[in-house]
């Protein structure tokens, strides 16, 4: 039957080609489906991960809300602030940058108010009277927790968020301790003007409590998008948070793939179709091989003294076997047994693998192939079994039958022993690392909530010893005063390094990599330092610097940490000079960032990429040391290197290496 159809397709070359094309057409395409899925794939991860991080943030923005008012109501709650609540607001507003104002509330009617210009149509304003604001401060009361509202229209005007917690008196609900976020502050704290020109549609909607409909922070899309989308709830405001891909490009990535498959099916087919229409090529070629092979007849023996596998030579016609003396040594058996015939290797192949050996080699035998291959396992003579390769080349007559069978046999069971070991190894190496990436990221949220929670009790520690120095600073002498002074500046001291930590941990996840310019970058960063700029009459001077394919706020970081250490120690008798430079050395950028300061040590060198590593005392140079070491993380996170060169009162150079885009796209 299988010789029929063979003969069917020599004799009709184009089904054959056909059927080639078809056939190959299929199997191409079905891997170019399979690359549309995972592009789509990389691009539903790449929404999810972008959602993930606008949740951070919203959480890092709010949790200091959070903050400010448990503490405003823990002070009401405890010790009457009336009298002092301008003093503990404006401490309260001067420590968080996300809020934009602060209430106290007596029952549902507004009582105080920080800042009171612009604010002042607020105080007497009950909210438990207006059936818009009455729902969600009412859950607030029976949840005893802080509830978010809105965002609504503001009494005062503009639109804005109001945080809530209930304020409880001898054992009753006595107001609340509210703060105002506006919108357009809450916006800033997400970074929506960048959101806004990136890749993604970002929208924050949330159900209306009293009318039950759905209203939306941000501006509804001008276009329809066809990226993938994902949302998800935020149980802070009862908020659902959207985030879609504008444009997908999966189908982008794969046109080329689909076009250079369908040509190769095309070849496919034309290449079976010049088969089946040159048969008789094919038989002069058997013909030319089997006089080759006859001619080497007389240099078989010296090949078989000349290497490690066992060569074997299968007459078909009588079913006699000759085998070299390298069976004896592969597997033990004697000459008399190995040479006998055929059906005693056949024995020795280990019964699973039988059926499938000799059917193979049935198959080929009786087909037009010229050559047979198997892996299989035998039995050697102490009835152990190894795993071996036969491979041989078939001799056939004019008409195309098989008459011989000559080929060599490898013991490969070492081999097969460390592909053994060497899978279960990548296995282990695998499971490491996926255990690996879930620390981390469990790492990474600790790292959050651990430095929010360790900041609340600086914050009311260093609120109280304010308080106390105001409130009694009559009754102080100057030893209470500089104690007060000493702990608050310990408290402002330790939240600087948690802060510092916190983004030290932050620096392992360098987010998504985009087209940075670093020309641009920098304008950004001299309006951030201005300050300090004018403060040293610093000049920064640098010219045509290249763009980089990196994460940007971590690029933003390494050169703002580098230039605020050369602000901060350069010399108090000139101005401060610090020069920018790119050179292109290969695959990578190298960067050199000069000033003019006070320089280092050479013994200092490595020192200064170390955590906590400070060489000057706290009260000449403010600072926790870790401006550098986290600069090391971001650049070796890029791929690149970091050093210095420095000598004392002759200036330092920060030199680092960054990856070209086309070395970062080759990977």
């Amino acid at each position: 039957m299988k010789q029929k159809s063979l003969k069917f397709f020599y004799k009709n070359p184009i089904i054959t080609g056909l059927f080639g094309f078809l056939l190959t057409f299929v199997l191409t395409q079905y891997l170019t489906y399979k690359d549309f899925l995972l592009y789509q794939s990389s691009e539903q991860q790449t929404v999810l991960d972008q959602k993930n991080l606008l949740e951070k943030k919203i959480v890092y923005g709010l949790r200091n809300s959070f903050s400010a008012i448990k503490t405003l109501a823990y002070l009401e709650e405890n010790f009457d602030i009336n009298g002092d609540f301008v003093e503990v607001a404006k401490e309260i507003l001067q420590s968080n940058q996300n809020i934009d104002i602060i209430q106290l509330l007596e029952g549902g009617a507004i009582k105080y108010v920080y800042p009171l210009e612009g604010n002042e149509s607020v105080i007497g304003y009950n909210i438990l009277e207006d059936p818009s604001r009455k729902t969600e401060a009412m859950q607030a009361i029976e949840s005893g927790r802080v509830i978010f509202a809105g965002p609504f229209e503001l009494k005062q005007g503009g639109i804005g968020i109001v945080g809530r917690i209930p304020i409880f008196k001898e054992d009753g609900f006595w107001g609340f301790a509210a703060v105002v976020i506006r919108l357009e502050t809450f916006l800033k704290m997400i970074d929506y003007e960048h959101l806004e020109k990136s890749e993604f549609y970002v929208q924050f909607s949330k159900t209306n409590p009293d009318t039950g409909l759905l209203e939306h922070f941000l501006p509804l899309p001008q276009e329809e998008y066809n990226g993938f989308e994902s949302s998800s709830s935020l149980s802070l405001g009862k908020w659902n948070l959207t985030v879609q891909l504008k444009k997908s490009t999966a189908f982008n990535h794969i046109i080329v793939a689909l076009i250079l498959r369908t040509i190769f099916s095309m070849l496919i087919g034309f290449f079976l179709w010049y088969l089946a229409s040159i048969p008789a090529i094919l038989e002069a070629q058997v013909a030319k091989q089997s006089r080759r092979l006859k001619k080497s007849n007389e240099r078989f023996e010296y090949a078989t003294m000349a290497t490690s596998d066992a060569i074997w030579d299968w007459n078909l016609l009588n079913n006699q076997v000759y085998r070299s003396k390298n069976f004896e040594k592969l597997f033990g058996y004697s000459a008399s047994d190995f040479n006998s015939n055929h059906n005693f290797w056949d024995s020795k192949i280990h019964p699973e693998d039988r059926e499938k050996v000799n059917k193979n080699l049935q198959e080929t035998l009786e087909g037009k192939e010229n050559f047979w291959k198997q892996e299989f396992r035998l039995q050697k003579s102490n009835g152990k079994y190894s795993h071996i390769i036969d491979k041989g080349i078939i001799l056939r007559n004019a008409s195309g039958k098989a008459v011989r069978l000559i080929g060599a046999t490898q013991d490969i069971s070492e081999i097969k022993a460390n592909e053994k070991a060497l899978f279960k190894m990548s296995e282990e190496l695998l499971k490491r690392a996926q255990e690996l990436e879930l620390s981390n990221a469990e790492l990474e949220q600790f790292a959050y909530v651990a430095s929010h929670d360790l900041q609340e009790p600086l914050r009311m520690i260093t609120g109280f010893l304010n308080l106390i120095e105001r409130k009694y600073n009559s009754l102080l002498d100057e030893k209470g005063k500089q104690y007060i002074q000493f702990s608050v500046d310990g408290a402002e001291r330790m939240r600087q390094i948690i802060l510092d930590l916190l983004e030290y941990s932050r620096a392992d996840n360098i987010g998504q990599k985009e087209t940075v310019d670093l020309n641009e970058l920098m304008t950004e960063i001299k309006l951030l330092e201005k300050k300090l700029i004018q403060e040293r009459d610093a000049q920064i001077i640098y010219h045509n610097l290249p763009k980089v394919l990196a994460s940007k706020s971590p690029m933003r970081q390494l050169f703002q940490n580098i230039i605020e250490n050369s602000l901060k120690y350069s010399s108090s008798d000139v101005p401060a000079v610090i020069e920018i430079s790119a050179e292109d050395v290969g695959m990578f950028w190298k960067f050199s960032i000069k000033d003019n300061g006070i320089g280092i040590s050479k013994e200092h060198h490595e020192k200064v990429f170390q955590i906590f590593q400070r060489l000057h005392s706290k009260d000449k140079y403010t600072g926790t040391g870790i401006g550098l070491a986290i600069c090391k993380k971001i650049v070796e996170k890029h791929g690149g290197e970091i050093w210095i060169a420095s000598e004392e009162n002759m200036g330092t150079t920060v030199f680092f290496t960054l990856k070209k885009e086309e070395a970062e796209n080759l990977g």
